[in-house]
């Protein structure tokens, strides 16, 4: 997806408009370190899915964040399928979910119990501000997941951790460090606009590579020599401001570039982004076919006479009458005796 962004210069005395992506993210390496890294930007998209809910901004913030990490994440992937990256836990916000695709579709929904939300609001000492982005205390103890999902000719690899840290990108970090045994390092923003629907999210992650570029084991002076370009690498990413991650006005290439240019930066295609549900009433349908036909009619709401299903992801609402009930069991028979023959 893309913003214009339109501003005056005098070069030349011509307008000029500059077209500047948002929703992306960007792989980049760095040439003589063995370190990759990525910047994903992200605004309409997440700015969708908040709107689909009623969320509080506590939660809201911590959304958009896990919605970040999880397109920095998936991009650093090569699969075709899906990627989750889901929370559990015992806090007031007691799961965070959030999946991608290989084509760059996204969606995600949280669950939180907002009277706990608001009494640990009230209890705080700085209140909302003081608990912004605060895992431990807005989530509680739990764990995260990292799945990868290629379809029924993949298994399914799944990566589980515990929420270790102050803020989910130090989570993430937990899990390289346990799981994958990858020196990692993010740096986020999340910036919440003048309205409680304009959310805007910057991050990059940079990743330190075992080995060489060529895959030779590295010797302890080459050892050392990485890991001072390591901490190199770690410092110039701090050295982003919460002000350029999310500015449009600013293309990724200029970013890293700032960042990064005597460490000779590599750019690649960037990944695009952008929001789509993949519930439909087909599915609901199939979901619904495997109750016996008493025990969906007895499922209906008394107000609307219908079964109601609600997506937790998009809020689509799909509506099911006595007659679509029993149509959709009818054709549920028949497909199952043409399946055996009968």
């Amino acid at each position: 997806m893309f913003a214009l962004l339109a501003f005056e210069t005098n070069c030349n005395h011509r307008n000029l408009i500059m077209q500047v992506a948002v929703d992306f993210c960007q792989p980049f390496t760095l040439e003589h370190s063995n370190i990759r890294g990525r910047f994903a930007r992200l605004g309409p998209s997440v700015q969708t899915i908040v709107g689909q809910h009623n969320y509080p901004p506590l939660a809201n913030d911590l959304l958009a964040e896990i919605i970040a990490l999880a397109v920095l994440l998936s991009s650093a992937l090569k699969y075709e399928g899906l990627f989750t990256l889901q929370t559990s836990s015992d806090g007031p916000i007691s799961m965070l979910v959030v999946d991608v695709d290989s084509d760059g579709n996204m969606r995600a929904c949280l669950r939180v119990d907002e009277e706990r939300l608001n009494a640990m609001i009230a209890a705080e000492e700085g209140g909302e501000d003081a608990l912004r982005g605060k895992v431990h205390k807005l989530m509680g103890h739990g764990h995260i997941a990292f799945t990868v999902d290629q379809g029924d000719d993949h298994e399914r690899y799944q990566g589980i951790v515990s929420l270790e840290g102050e803020t989910l990108s130090e989570c993430a970090e937990s899990y390289f460090r346990q799981s994958e045994q990858l020196e990692t390092a993010f740096k986020m923003e999340v910036h919440r606009g003048e309205t409680d629907r304009d959310w805007w999210v910057g991050g990059m992650f940079v990743q330190r590579l075992p080995g060489s570029a060529s895959g030779d084991a590295l010797t302890p002076e080459q050892d050392a020599e990485w890991q001072d370009n390591w901490n190199r690498a770690k410092i110039l990413m701090a050295s982003a401001t919460a002000t350029e991650l999310v500015d449009i006005s600013l293309s990724a290439h200029d970013l890293i570039w700032r960042l990064f240019h005597e460490e000779e930066p590599r750019v690649f295609d960037q990944d695009h982004l952008q929001f789509k549900c993949r519930c439909s009433r087909h599915k609901i349908e199939g979901a619904l076919a495997s109750y016996p036909l008493e025990e969906l009619l007895d499922m209906r709401e008394a107000h609307t006479n219908e079964v109601g299903v609600t997506c937790q992801f998009c809020n689509a609402h799909y509506g099911f009458n006595e007659a679509d009930l029993r149509a959709l069991k009818a054709d549920n028979t028949a497909e199952h005796e043409a399946g055996s023959g009968a």
